[in-house]
């Protein structure tokens, strides 16, 4: 069960857990309880990947997924898949930018034509 420390006892505030990183970090933070669909508690700030205790074997922390991995190769294989990922959602964005500039443009044209229609609707 993870340690809960009280913290300012006299000027009030939630009571904070302390928690643990894969790669050793220490966090104090506020426990996040759940009830599971088994009427049974549990605490949602392990879904982070947050430990109870501090762990013995540290794992590296990967800045491409905000995660942790085994190894060093897996980090690696993370970025590449982020990269490949990122270039594939990069070509749709910029496929779409182009199909939503033509539709754009008639939009323009027609309130240019709309525009004009009025503007000799008022003249007579």
């Amino acid at each position: 069960m993870a340690e809960v420390l009280i913290i300012g006892e006299s000027i009030g505030g939630q009571p904070k857990t302390r928690y643990w990183t894969p790669d050793g970090r220490e966090l104090l933070k506020s426990p996040c309880m759940r009830t599971t669909s088994n009427g049974g508690v549990r605490d949602a700030n392990y879904d982070f990947g947050w430990l109870p205790v501090k762990p013995t074997v540290l794992k590296p922390y990967c800045p491409n997924c905000d995660k942790w991995h085994d190894t060093e190769e897996e980090i690696k294989e993370c970025g590449k898949r982020k990269k490949a990922m990122e270039a594939k959602y990069t070509k749709l964005a910029k496929k779409q930018i182009k199909t939503e500039g033509k539709d754009v443009e008639t939009l323009t044209k027609q309130v240019e034509e709309l525009t004009a229609l009025v503007k000799k609707l008022m003249k007579e």
